[in-house]
């Protein structure tokens, strides 16, 4: 008798977790179906029902409409749950950002994390599609001052520079730079680059094409560490409300 209770006290305890396990697939299956725009507006009720999840998180990477965003969600992903269904996916994502952008160096590093941590990854296999799954915009809205510097740091994606990398790109990087934005069209990127540009920054706007896509990239100083580039990030967030990530030239 006790036995039988122990086995429905357990079957009683799995359930909320298997709820909630097949209502973050459902939703996952409604984006991979194209109803990106009906998760959307479930998103905010979702973690709200379901906080630090990381299906609910993984969900909310892929309905972003800015790729940093979406790139800095599935980074933590990694980070904080990496024993969980949707850390590889997310790593895998977090390469395609880069390698969309045509950092090919970073996007090399995650592609050895991936390697390394998730050897049996299904996105490891030959037929794993490179570009399936980037977010449908990778851009945000030009910055704007703040009359309040008071407010709290947001950390950025740092990406760690190896020792040496084999790829399209392999020249020992010996610089950082802040990317401040990565747009789909050049005017908003042109707007980007001017702000910080009459603000008496060193600034510049580069293209990326990938498949097709062409990407405008404004990029924000050259430094000679990660720890100066994030400072720069740290400050940059603080003054503007503006989101950067660390990237390698």
């Amino acid at each position: 008798m006790r036995y039988v209770v122990l086995c429905l006290s357990c079957v009683l305890i799995g359930l909320p977790a298997w709820a909630q396990e097949s209502e973050v697939e459902r939703y996952i299956g409604m984006v991979n179906a194209g109803q990106t725009e009906d998760v959307r507006k479930e998103i905010s009720a979702l973690e709200e029902k379901y906080p630090n999840n990381p299906g609910v998180l993984y969900i909310q990477a892929l309905v972003a409409k800015e790729g940093a965003e979406a790139a800095r969600v599935y980074q933590s992903i990694v980070d904080n749950f990496p024993k969980s269904k949707y850390a590889d996916a997310a790593l895998f994502r977090v390469y395609q950002f880069y390698y969309a952008l045509g950092l090919y160096r970073t996007a090399e590093l995650k592609m050895n994390q991936l390697k390394r941590d998730y050897p049996n990854s299904r996105y490891l296999k030959p037929d794993a599609k490179e570009t399936a799954g980037l977010p449908e915009e990778l851009e945000g809205p030009p910055a704007k001052p703040l009359r309040d510097s008071s407010r709290t740091e947001a950390g950025a994606i740092v990406a760690p520079v190896p020792a040496k990398l084999a790829g399209p790109a392999s020249v020992t990087p010996t610089s950082f730079a802040l990317q401040v934005g990565a747009y789909s069209t050049q005017v908003n990127a042109e707007k980007q680059r001017k702000f910080f540009a009459d603000l008496g920054y060193s600034v510049e706007l580069i293209t990326k094409v990938r498949d097709t896509k062409t990407l405008f990239v404004v990029l924000l100083g050259s430094f000679a560490t990660a720890d100066e580039a994030k400072a720069q990030a740290a400050e940059i967030k603080k003054r503007y409300k503006t989101n950067s990530m660390v990237v390698t030239r």
